[in-house]
């Protein structure tokens, strides 16, 4: 294989011979000073977080390379190489030594040979050479690749001794790499492309400014973005877009609010007391306590602002057309919005106008454009304890009064189900559901929905309930469905009130469904399949699902107006489902933490129930909803804050811990006034979940359902606030990836939707 040369625009890093000097620069957070010449070729995770654990043998190995790295490069200067940036990308550039007196000392007969790494930094290849290595190697991270492969050049004099490094500036275009989708489930259409484009133009044009502005930064290493591997913050697991900077010495990758708290904890004050210095003191053990590998580097070394080099992944021109293409966009008008006549969520619409520096929303409907709560109470004696199909706990569709309805009921009726199947507390009988006030649901039959009705309804941002479902499907997913097909495949159940986990085969456990005689635990089998895809593991169901679904435009895979429809199918999409949930029977009485806790989800989802069995006294099953309105979140956070303390880590909701049951319920709405749409889902019924919703669920009967995430172009606001509030809970512990990439899913879908677009258009 012939050594390949660094491109124009490189960096070259090189340990002087010199004494260590202060490198000239204006910010030294914008051009920081190496102590060991260390970048990252960021490869994040693949379609699994890295597991950071290692052995006794691994860190003697990571402590040996630390030591050699320690002593390759105490101090490194470095410059870029002045080229013509509109050269060919592939042209040899010249390269210049960068020595301890600043260049002045060029020795035109040093001739140095660059050599790409075009393997691990542990490889055997590079065994008895001296340079640094990279966090991943070292440290062996499981499911994490070598950060410095294929990016990194070794600059090699006569005598093929490493004498520097060199990194590839890359400067090739997103959109000619990918493969971007050629079909959906529809014809794409115009319309389509103009609502899928504005609305990714409000959202993303903020960010794409500012990664402009990042570009400007000196010494800026640029790379191809990754399609293999999933790109995350090594700190706070959220996907890398844009504006991320890389350390030097341990080759981690750090989002951009990430690099802020490393500046904050590391940056010293010129001129600054002693108060001020033992304030910055203070700040940094309290960071470590809570999260102590924040500001971890090389076994000997500590992270410091000055040890960063900033990162882009794009390519200049693109950005600055897309740029231009969107404000162009956002200055035309919107043929498409619906009538505008106020934010929903008032707190949600400032946060958004803040950050988009005044750009409004195209999804801002106000309840009395499409149907408010309705105020008139209905008479108790109208609400039935075991509600027909067709019909919620709060009302039904009324196709003669308006296209868009929302049910009238006042309170939530008595659930269908009178005897829990697990033994709940002593105290069962003194709150009952039927007491707790509930928001009026919409509710309307599939053979009705449109989606010229399901649009205004879902920019409202609060559930919807679609019935008549079962016809479509041509499957039955029954219990006896999954013995007769998955019977040996082995499958990990958790039982919901302990938390305790066994393997069973899938077979055993549908076999105890509808089967209550001495049943004492509530076990679930969520998620499944795990990790495989659901397409691969079950292609017939997949079908099914996908023909079944409502308003398929906006929950199909590759619907026309799911923004994730868009993902090339060479990089590493977003697993959005669909996913089975299969649950037993459980109970709502004190001290239930019921089938699913209370969560949010990072995407718009829908739910549908495809069977329950009857209860122990004959009744139809059903599972029983909490969906709690966005805007009531803080509240609920308050409540729970109150309720719960020490109980939990940095936020009650996402920690996925609390169920509420019937008693937390009354008590939440007696002290905060919060009630939650309670949905009595049956089979048959989809439940919408609007993104930013907080929900739970107790199945009443042992249930099976099936669910899938989709991105909506009237949600991205509230996933955006999501992917902020799940990297803050990160923080402080490791919990849950954003495996959305939100943002990367946007510049795809956008970049897609110009390619359709020109397509269209091209004769």
């Amino acid at each position: 294989m012939a050594p390949m040369h660094p491109p124009a625009g490189i960096f070259l890093y090189h340990a002087p011979p010199l004494p260590p000097q202060k490198r000239p620069s204006t910010e030294d957070d914008q051009a920081p000073k190496a102590k060991k010449a260390k970048t990252k070729a960021k490869t994040a995770e693949g379609n699994g977080s890295s597991k950071r654990g290692y052995n006794a043998k691994k860190r003697s190995e990571a402590a040996q390379i630390a030591a050699q790295n320690a002593q390759l490069m105490p101090t490194v200067s470095y410059a870029s190489t002045p080229t013509d940036k509109g050269s060919d990308k592939t042209a040899e550039a010249p390269m210049r030594m960068v020595t301890g007196d600043n260049g002045q000392n060029t020795d035109a007969s040093a001739q140095l040979h660059p050599e790409l790494q075009f393997a691990r930094c542990m490889s055997n290849r590079y065994r008895s050479e001296q340079f640094p290595r990279c966090v991943s190697c070292t440290r062996r991270w499981a499911g994490d690749t070598c950060r410095f492969q294929g990016i990194r050049f070794f600059l090699k004099d006569n005598q093929r001794n490493i004498v520097g490094v060199s990194f590839v500036e890359n400067q090739r275009a997103d959109a000619p790499n990918m493969s971007f989708p050629v079909s959906w489930n529809v014809s794409l259409t115009p319309t389509h492309i103009r609502r899928t484009k504005r609305t990714i133009a409000q959202a993303l044009l903020p960010t794409l400014l500012q990664e402009l502005q990042h570009l400007n930064y000196p010494e800026i290493i640029r790379r191809t973005r990754e399609s293999e591997v999933r790109a995350t913050c090594d700190t706070c697991m959220t996907s890398i877009f844009s504006s991320s900077w890389m350390c030097r010495l341990c080759g981690r990758e750090a989002c951009a609010e990430c690099f802020e708290q490393v500046k904050d904890l590391t940056e010293d004050k010129p001129g600054a007391g002693q108060a001020e210095i033992a304030a910055l003191q203070a700040r940094r053990e309290k960071h470590a306590h809570s999260n102590p590998f924040f500001l971890s580097c090389t076994r000997r070394n500590e992270h410091h602002a000055k040890d960063f080099s900033p990162m882009s992944r794009f390519c200049k021109a693109e950005l600055a057309q897309a740029i231009k293409d969107m404000e162009a966009m956002l200055l035309e008008p919107d043929n498409d919005a619906l009538p505008d006549a106020g934010p929903i969520d008032p707190l949600l619409h400032v946060e958004q106008a803040q950050a988009n520096g005044g750009i409004p929303s195209s999804a801002q409907i106000s309840d009395s454009q499409i149907g408010g709560e309705a105020s008139a109470p209905v008479p108790e004696s109208s609400i039935s304890s075991a509600p027909q199909h067709g019909l919620s706990q709060d009302g039904v569709f009324s196709p003669e009064s308006a296209p868009i309805t929302t049910s009238s009921v006042s309170r939530v009726a008595e659930p269908p189900l009178l005897a829990p199947v697990v033994p709940p507390s002593a105290d069962q009988n003194s709150t009952q559901s039927s007491d707790i006030p509930s928001h009026p649901t919409t509710t309307i039959p599939d053979s009705q929905l449109t989606e010229e009705i399901f649009r205004p309804l879902w920019a409202k941002g609060e559930p919807i309930v679609v019935t008549e479902l079962l016809p479509k499907f041509q499957i039955q997913w029954t219990p006896e469905y999954f013995v007769q097909k998955y019977n040996s495949q082995s499958c990990l159940i958790l039982e919901c009130q302990s938390d305790v986990n066994k393997r069973v085969t899938v077979g055993e456990f549908f076999s105890w469904f509808g089967k209550y005689e001495g049943r004492v635990e509530c076990w679930k089998l969520k998620d499944w399949p795990p990790s495989t895809d659901f397409k691969t593991a079950f292609p017939e169901l997949f079908e099914d699902f996908s023909r079944a679904v409502p308003v398929p435009n906006y929950v199909r895979r590759d619907g026309t107006l799911n923004i994730a429809s868009h993902f090339p199918s060479n990089t590493v999409a977003p697993d959005l489902g669909p996913k089975m949930y299969n649950a037993m029977s459980s109970f709502e009485s004190a001290g239930s933490k019921g089938s699913t806790r209370l969560h949010m989800d990072m995407a718009d989802a829908v739910n549908i129930m495809t069977y329950a069995s009857t209860t122990p006294d004959g009744r139809p099953g059903c599972a029983a909803w909490d969906l709690f309105r966005a805007q009531d979140a803080e509240k609920l956070r308050t409540f729970l804050r109150r309720k719960f303390k020490g109980s939990y880590q940095h936020d009650p909701i996402h920690s996925q811990q609390f169920y509420l049951d019937t008693q937390l319920r009354k008590e939440l709405y007696d002290t905060h006034g919060i009630k939650s749409h309670r949905v009595y889902q049956r089979p048959g019924e989809a439940i919408f979940i609007p993104a930013g919703c907080a929900h739970q669920v107790c199945n009443l009967a042992d249930c099976i359902k099936v669910a899938v995430d989709f991105v909506s172009p009237e949600n991205i606001e509230r996933c955006e606030k999501l992917t902020r509030e799940f990297r803050e809970q990160n923080q402080s512990m490791a919990w849950k990836e954003d495996v959305l990439q939100l943002r990367t899913m946007m510049w795809f879908a956008w970049l897609s939707c110009c390619r359709q677009e020109k397509e269209m258009n091209d004769p």
